[in-house]
């Protein structure tokens, strides 16, 4: 069963804008062997990007010996180095420096390296060929070490170099595996059809050197440049239109398998004053060729393919214009081209003499190549908007739903811009949103002609604070949910879409069981090895029940790759249920852990393949408007909410009520800025009528002017959904405690409180200071919530809880240290009360994880008295002062304490290195466990006697029975300076005490050696 509603946010969702990291290119040209020519004075030219390097030139030889290094080092995001190329280069000199001629290049691009075992290519031989003649074979071997590493990555070890005399060469090629040794020329060709939609820019700023067309737009002059393998070539352009047609192929020759994987299609508007991206879009090979023995070659279309970029419609200060060139993920829908790409291998006679990029006249496709358009209905409520940023508190704010250019509101620009420099604005110190910040542009809703129809902007709202704790605010949805929908055309190839749920489907279904596996590894007694072969069954069954559909599945206008998709689709879904039979055969208690190691391999695959490169539907985007500015979009992929007759092939959260966040564009933090709770449906007209059918029952539906419908037809889609009667729930949160979370003060701790989100509500624990394992053995109670839903589908899809963890600051705002997401345990008026076991749930900052909480959750249905039956304890005791009204977790869910020594043997420090430029000379080591502190005492002159004279010292802990709950050990290095100044010099975590404890745990002695 797939959740919707419960998924928790995997981190890498939240980030608008991927973040820049520091990577190293070192690259070490060590010899070169058989090059071609007589007499000649060789030098090695490094290309890495932009950058280049070279070696110096050994005269007259054929086989120079270098052993050069060269670094390069890059601050960016990972996908944009990912795309460059290393080349390597043998010149020849003349007499005239730098004027050398070329032998031979080889090009790889750097994430064939990076996917490489340990990252790196170690003592191999670069073919070395010339682009400028084909024919002529290999022009010598270049041998090279090649590593890629980011910042903070462990290297491993190199292995011994083996001596160079009997080495073979053929034997060690650069090359990453089962790439052959030989390989052959073959043209790429990308065929460039037409594209429509695209944006049309705005006249008032370029007014001055553009063509104006009436008063409002002025149109681009759009081209299409290709880039691939270190080569480009061009379209020709097309004038005054936002619809151009080419009909034109750009051809390629490159050797194949090409050593890039990436294909760069990117238009561009042919401006005076320098062309303008309009958009990015990059096809990945791996995903259109399959390289397996009963593989094909890259082919993809002829199909559409949809372009995405900023929200903005002007060449000049555009804030997000990255975006256009493809960095980060488009936040606004810039239109869609056609195109196709086939392969040609040839045979050595065949081929041609040297490389060039050629383009030539196509011939267009007919009309309804592609399938005539059908109407498609998008059909949006808004269940729940909190957890908003306390920014938005004044303004009032609605929500757009667009999908491709319907559903858009028309843009007029109203606002002077505001001068803004990249350096000035602090990432971390400024809020979400300055109001008014970037000189981003004012949307006055002005509805087109064809909007008649639809309704894709709810009515603004005034944010109102969020109970109890008002850090946060959200809009008041308590008895009306507001409603968009917008119709749009499209050519219906949405049986691909459905190919890719069923296997979507399989993928989390088996990745749910895993997460499930892994918890219940965690625990000692737990049945772990149980839970995985039930998993491991129904991930078979799921693959025989796919393999049985689609051999009656019915394809309306295929092209090769669909037909070649297909093939290896059901090959490899045989496979992995074949591996899959073979691991549950295997499967013991010893080896559980290997085998979801396993698992999670297959994992990988199945979503790598369930990615469909075709995707005909753009994406479906919600955008956040403050006072008619946009603040803050989700990106939903149609795929995921749209509708089909057969349950498997329905989009996974397609008429459910999912959890969606929003972010801010081009933030590097990985914030939620708020979080909405709606339920979508997709899909083509005549399954229209489905579209409410599984909202909850008690929601009478409302049209715009506010009358109750009667008879809803397919085209009078409620604006509004009301309800009166409410079912209450009370929900107990169980805060046990925390560990491993960040330090956020100098000293190595914080001080930290977590704030807890439900629906519309919000509590705070208490802060506790100085301290990495905060223990808060507290209960929040929410008493009287009311959560939207079928009510017997809540088990199911439960709505989710967010622990945001801060540090406080005593001046200024609190410092962000992670959040984690939970599910509650649902329990309803009939059920019978269990008490709940404490569970472990991740804190996630950014994609790093961020430490562990240990809590529970339990949601509660109150009766109609508001009272709880049989649940023990009515009312819950406080903890420590009554008047500060906090309760402690009650007795049957709080662990059982008892009480253990802890003793310590203080010997002496080592090897301390240099704090802040100074030597450290008076350190103290402070150990900490259970929020109970030793310290030693302080070595007087570290320099001339590094040990202790008192050594042994004790503490007493209360630690609960179950080992699998113990607090960490915290171990601290301190160094006492001038002006009882104390700085940290280093800390280290003990995760598992009882490793110290002796054997027979009789008498409970502990002792920790140090």
């Amino acid at each position: 069963f797939l959740c919707s509603r419960s998924r928790l946010c995997s981190a890498r969702d939240l980030f608008a804008t991927p973040t820049p990291q520091s990577f190293q290119v070192g690259i070490n040209i060590i010899e070169a062997q058989k090059l071609v020519g007589v007499n000649i004075n060789p030098f090695v030219v490094v290309k890495v990007g932009e950058e280049k390097r070279h070696t110096a030139t050994q005269k007259s030889t054929n086989c120079p010996f270098y052993n050069e290094y060269f670094l390069f080092e890059f601050h960016e995001p990972r996908d944009i180095l990912f795309h460059r190329l290393i080349e390597i280069s043998v010149f020849h000199s003349k007499k005239i420096p730098f004027l050398g001629t070329c032998i031979g290049t080889f090009k790889m691009d750097v994430v064939t390296v990076y996917s490489q075992p340990d990252h790196r290519f170690f003592q191999k031989w670069a073919v070395i060929s010339d682009p400028m003649d084909t024919r002529a074979g290999v022009k010598g071997f270049v041998k090279c070490n090649i590593s890629v590493t980011a910042r903070g990555e462990v290297v491993g070890s190199l292995p011994t170099s083996s001596s160079s005399q009997d080495e073979d060469i053929e034997r060690n090629l650069l090359l990453p595996k089962r790439v052959p040794a030989e390989r052959p020329w073959a043209r790429v060709c990308i065929k460039l059809y037409r594209a429509e939609g695209l944006p049309s820019m705005s006249a008032g700023i370029m007014g001055g050197f553009s063509k104006i067309i009436g008063e409002k737009k002025v149109f681009i002059d759009p081209y299409v440049q290709v880039s691939f393998c270190g080569q480009q070539g061009e379209t020709s352009v097309e004038t005054n239109t936002t619809d151009p047609e080419w009909n034109e192929q750009i051809s390629f020759i490159e050797m194949f398998p090409p050593l890039a994987r990436k294909i760069k299609v990117q238009v561009l508007d042919d401006a005076n004053v320098g062309d303008v991206a309009i958009a990015t879009h990059y096809i990945d090979l791996q995903q259109i060729s399959d390289s397996g023995r009963n593989g094909f070659n890259p082919t993809f279309g002829p199909a559409w393919v949809n372009l995405y970029g900023s929200p903005q419609n002007s060449a000049l200060r555009d804030i997000h214009k990255d975006l256009n060139e493809g960095m980060g993920e488009g936040i606004f829908y810039r239109g869609r081209i056609l195109m196709a790409i086939t392969v040609e291998i040839f045979s050595s006679p065949s081929q041609p003499g040297e490389v060039t990029v050629e383009v030539e006249e196509l011939h267009p496709l007919p009309e309804n190549a592609l399938g005539r358009k059908e109407e498609f209905l998008l059909f949006a409520a808004f269940f729940e908007a909190t957890m908003m940023d306390s920014s938005l508190s004044s303004k009032p704010v609605s929500f757009e739903v667009s999908i491709g250019n319907y559903g858009k509101a028309e843009e007029v620009v109203t606002k002077v811009w505001r001068k803004m420099e990249k350096g000035e604005v602090k990432e971390e110190k400024q809020p979400l949103l300055d109001p008014g910040s970037d000189g981003e542009l004012d949307v006055e809703v002005l509805a087109p002609a064809s909007a008649a129809l639809n309704k894709s902007v709810t009515n603004s709202q005034r944010p109102e604070p969020m109970e109890y704790d008002r850090s946060y605010s959200c809009l008041p949805m308590m008895h009306e949910k507001p409603c968009v929908y917008v119709w749009s055309y499209w050519e219906d190839h949405t049986w691909r879409l459905c190919i890719s749920n069923w296997i979507v489907k399989l993928a989390e279904r088996l990745e749910q069981g895993l997460d499930d596996v892994e918890k219940l590894m965690r625990r000692p007694k737990a049945k772990a090895e149980e839970r995985l072969r039930e998993v491991l069954e129904e991930f078979v069954a799921g693959c025989r029940q796919y393999l049985l559909s689609t051999e009656r599945k019915t394809m309306a206008h295929p092209n090769n790759l669909d037909r070649c998709r297909m093939k290896y689709l059901m090959c490899n879904i045989i496979l992995y249920a074949k591996q899959g039979l073979r691991m549950r055969r295997r499967l013991t208690r010893a080896n559980v852990k290997e085998k979801v190691k396993e698992t999670r391999r297959v994992l990988t695959k199945l979503r790598f393949m369930a990615k469909e490169p075709q995707c005909t539907l753009p994406d479906v985007l919600i955008w956040m408007l403050s006072n008619n500015r946009r603040v803050a979009y989700a990106r939903v992929p149609a795929q995921n909410i749209l509708y089909s007759v057969v349950e498997e092939e329905k989009g996974k959260d397609c008429a459910k009520i999912q959890t969606v966040f929003m972010k801010v564009p081009r933030l590097h933090t990985g914030e939620i800025f708020a979080k909405l709770e709606v339920y979508m449906w997709l899909g083509v007209t005549k399954y229209a009528k489905n579209c409410l059918a599984e909202l909850p029952e008690e929601f009478k539906y409302l049209s715009e002017s506010g009358q109750e419908i009667a008879q809803l037809s397919a085209y009078s889609p409620p604006s509004r959904l009301s309800r009166d009667d409410f079912s209450y729930f009370q929900l107990r949160a169980h805060l046990y405690q925390a560990r491993g979370i960040l330090p956020a003060d100098d000293n190595g701790l914080s001080d930290p409180f977590a704030r807890v989100v439900f629906s519309t509500h919000c509590q705070t624990t208490r802060m506790l200071e100085e301290t990495l394992s905060p223990m808060w053995n507290e209960l929040l109670l929410f008493d009287q919530l009311i959560v939207d839903g079928k009510k017997e589908e809540l088990k199911t899809e439960t709505p989710i809880i967010i622990i945001n963890l801060f540090s406080h600051n005593k001046f200024g705002s609190p410092e962000f240290l992670g959040h984690a997401f939970a599910v509650p345990q649902v329990k309803l008026v009939d059920d019978p009360y269990t008490k709940p076991a404490l569970q472990f749930f991740d804190f996630y900052k950014g994609t790093k994880a961020v430490g562990e909480l240990i809590a529970t959750f339990e949601l509660m249905e109150l009766d109609y008295s508001g009272y709880l039956e049989d649940v023990e304890p009515k009312e819950p005791d406080y903890l420590g002062d009554p008047h500060a009204g906090r309760f402690i977790i009650p007795e049957g869910i709080r662990p059982v304490l008892k009480e253990f020594r802890i003793e310590i043997l203080f010997w002496g420090l080592r090897d301390l290195k240099r704090v802040n430029l100074f030597e450290v000379d008076q350190p103290q080591v402070i150990i900490e466990c259970a929020g109970k502190k030793v310290e030693s005492e302080v070595i007087v002159a570290y320099k001339e006697n590094p040990n202790f004279t008192e050594l042994v010292k004790y503490m007493d802990v209360d630690l609960p029975e179950q080992v699998y709950l113990h607090p960490p050990l915290s171990i601290f290095v301190v160094e006492k300076r001038a002006f009882g100044r104390t700085v940290l010099v280093g800390t280290h975590v003990v995760s598992d005490v009882m490793k110290f404890s002796p054997r027979e745990l009789e008498e409970d002695p502990e002792d920790v050696p140090k």
